[in-house]
């Protein structure tokens, strides 16, 4: 069985509203919403996602559980070994 994976079908969904501004204004700001941005920084979003940095509290949504950070992470590494596709 094959499944596409792409940024805007897959990794961007995880980005909300919240966590897309709040990463605007951090200490290294990332626009989670451009798919150039993201690739350029993806050792620096994977190492915050696996050390529980990211997402950071204080959105609605909360940070991630286990279950979602493990899923994100395994997407992630899916959407860069298929070439960044959009």
């Amino acid at each position: 069985m094959s499944t596409s994976v792409g940024f805007a079908s897959t990794i961007k969904p995880y980005f909300t509203d919240c966590y897309h501004q709040h990463m605007l204004t951090a200490p290294t700001p990332i626009d989670l919403w451009d798919p150039k941005a993201v690739q350029q920084k993806f050792p620096l979003i994977k190492a915050k996602v696996e050390s529980g940095d990211m997402p950071a509290s204080g959105c609605p949504e909360g940070v991630w559980d286990p279950k979602k950070q493990n899923q994100f992470l395994s997407d992630f590494e899916a959407w860069k070994n298929a070439g960044y596709p959009p």
